[in-house]
């Protein structure tokens, strides 16, 4: 089977991108700045990100002998979002955990291409040590923003990246060349000046680790994110630098429809958030993102949530 082939059998998973790019060790200056940035405890609580980095830089570490390392790209703009008015939760949790989806959906291709044509196959999504930006580059799906996301064009950032790790040689696509259009909304949007004009983030501010990744009570130095007026409306995550950038502004909705709204999602205000019961988080939050919270985490969010009659989006103008 040759590699067009191969790349078709994959879009088949609802992918809107497929890239192949010849696996080698990552360059040294991209391993030195991850390290730098580990250095500088940007990475908050997320002592993996430091384990991590080592192994990053060959995929070999995570597919002995792979010869090609296919990216792929996942589109989860919703065509319908919570009201404005309720307690934000970023776009990509509001339907079903992207892990389990995507695993459910690459799974029976990628076994079919295993027994189709040998060779050993993994299918890594965001948890393996692999280096997920670098080789959507590589691969040719996109191109890094100044927020540090991947933009895929025309779908924009709201994309979930995914690889597919080979032992079987394929030819490599041509690497993304695309450049984001620079103009800093994102850096300027954000509520806890997490982002640096280069794209590097510092989490230790960034509302989205806060309410997802952090866990306990926040640092007093974390509270001054906290008490924004972005902080004082959000449930679970951030999606102020995606919602400003243009790249995102005509971007198609998703077609994969384990990511639309949740209905439950739909009615989960400010004060039905802060009253949930322990017994009551698991069956609400099921096959959901955002049980990665913990229900600890998320009640420590709902009590520091203050909507005011206007509703969030009173908030979220001042920014």
């Amino acid at each position: 089977m040759d590699k067009e082939s191969v790349r078709a059998l994959l879009l088949r998973s609802g992918a809107v991108a497929a890239g192949f790019a010849a696996a080698s060790s990552v360059g040294e200056e991209v391993i030195a700045d991850m390290e730098e940035w580990v250095r500088g405890g940007n990475n908050a609580g997320m002592d993996y990100l430091a384990r991590h980095t080592q192994l990053k830089k060959d995929p070999g570490n995570t597919l002995p002998g792979v010869c090609t390392v296919i990216s792929l790209a996942f589109s989860f703009n919703p065509s319908a979002e919570r009201d404005s008015s309720l307690p934000v939760i970023a776009s990509y949790a509001l339907g079903d955990d992207y892990h389990d989806v995507l695993r459910k959906r690459l799974a029976p291709i990628v076994e079919s291409l295993r027994l189709d044509m040998g060779g050993d196959w993994r299918i890594c999504i965001d948890s393996a040590p692999i280096a997920e930006r670098y080789w959507a580059v590589r691969a040719g799906i996109g191109y890094i923003g100044r927020n540090g996301m991947v933009i895929v064009e025309p779908y924009g950032s709201r994309v979930f990246l995914a690889e597919v790790l080979t032992t079987i040689p394929f030819p490599p696509d041509k690497p993304a060349s695309g450049n984001c259009c620079g103009c800093g909304r994102c850096v300027e949007v954000c509520p806890g000046n997490a982002l640096s004009p280069d794209g590097k983030v510092d989490c230790r501010r960034c509302l989205s680790y806060l309410t997802i990744e952090h866990r306990g009570e926040w640092l007093p130095e974390m509270m001054e994110t906290m008490h924004t007026p972005a902080g004082k409306t959000t449930l679970f995550g951030c999606d102020r630098c995606v919602s400003v950038c243009p790249h995102n502004l005509t971007s198609p909705p998703s077609r994969i429809e384990e990511f639309a709204l949740r209905e439950s999602y739909s009615m989960l205000t400010a004060s039905r958030a802060a009253s949930l019961k322990r017994e009551e988080f698991a069956p609400l939050f099921r096959g959901s993102a955002i049980k990665r919270t913990k229900y600890d985490g998320f009640l420590r969010n709902a009590l520091n949530l203050s909507i005011p009659e206007g509703g969030a989006s009173e908030k979220l103008t001042q920014q």
